[in-house]
């Protein structure tokens, strides 16, 4: 699994490399007068955006917890996903309504230009799309900087499709067309992103886990007589918390700080839960370990 830091690394260089693509595309958008070209450069410039929050969170997540943030800014990540999700929303929105717009006037596309600006564009998508691929899977916000550049990447791809069906056939209702499935493919990819966003602040269950399977784990250990009350959650993408009662068995009622370690280490192991806060209880009441 990559680091924070080797994450970090990789969004800088997609960012530098987005910069270069939204002044690319915005240009050739601009001179070949195709609305799908220069909506695919807003999208680009959402990308640098969006890695420019996300970036930024990291350095917010390595200040140090405080006495008013105890678990200190590992949020901030999440929040900034969540405006990177927001934002291919905004985007579609805008989108859509120029489309409406050049519906009724719609201007004359210089297929050619498209075509040459798209395809350096395509190339840029594809090495930024395998810069991020593997840690899109573990990490939210390079999985939401990796839907913005797929989506680019699909869209320069109807963009030069487009640019070559108007040069066999003029047509700029094609450009229109293309513009509205670029859209139809950010929002979708926006609302997604922002759902997995709010589930971490509504503090679910992560998808990765089972929560039955960890209350069996647990029921499994021949100290434990009764698992209840267990909560699992996270802090920020990979980053995992849990909180359980868990009532020890008699014979067993002297050991629980081995108890408490090994439940520790086996949520570790398995389960991949580095923060975990155990209650234990007796049958009768809550066990004192220092007496």
């Amino acid at each position: 699994m990559a680091s924070h830091h080797n994450i970090e690394e990789k969004l800088g260089i997609v960012f530098f490399i987005a910069v270069g693509v939204f002044v690319l595309e915005l240009a050739g958008g601009l001179l070949s007068n195709s609305l799908a070209l220069i909506s695919d450069s807003f999208h680009v410039m959402l990308d640098f955006v969006a890695i420019g929050i996300s970036l930024f969170a990291f350095r917010i997540a390595k200040r140090p917890h405080s006495p008013q943030l105890t678990f200190g800014f590992h949020r901030a990540e999440i929040l900034a996903a969540f405006v990177n999700g927001i934002s291919l929303v905004v985007i579609s929105i805008v989108i859509f309504y120029e489309v409406y717009n050049r519906f009724f006037n719609p201007p004359q596309i210089n297929s050619q230009i498209l075509i040459i600006f798209a395809a350096v564009g395509l190339c840029a998508n594809v090495v930024m799309a395998r810069l991020l691929h593997k840690d899109s899977k573990s990490n939210l916000n390079a999985k939401g900087s990796y839907i913005h550049v797929m989506g680019d990447l699909v869209s320069t791809i109807g963009v030069i499709t487009g640019g070559v069906a108007m040069y066999f056939v003029p047509n700029p209702t094609i450009d229109l067309l293309i513009s509205v499935s670029i859209g139809g493919m950010i929002i979708r990819s926006g609302v997604i992103l922002c759902r997995e966003c709010l589930h971490i602040f509504m503090e679910g269950t992560p998808k990765e886990i089972k929560v039955d399977e960890i209350s069996d784990t647990l029921g499994r250990l021949e100290e434990v007589a009764e698992v209840h009350d267990l909560h699992v959650w996270s802090l920020t993408s990979n980053l995992y918390a849990m909180s359980v009662h868990v009532k020890i068995k008699e014979e067993f009622a002297n050991k629980n700080s081995a108890l408490l370690n090994k439940i520790k280490k086996t949520m570790s192991e398995k389960f991949g839960i580095g923060h975990c806060t155990i209650q234990i209880e007796d049958e009768h009441d809550l066990i004192n370990p220092h007496k």
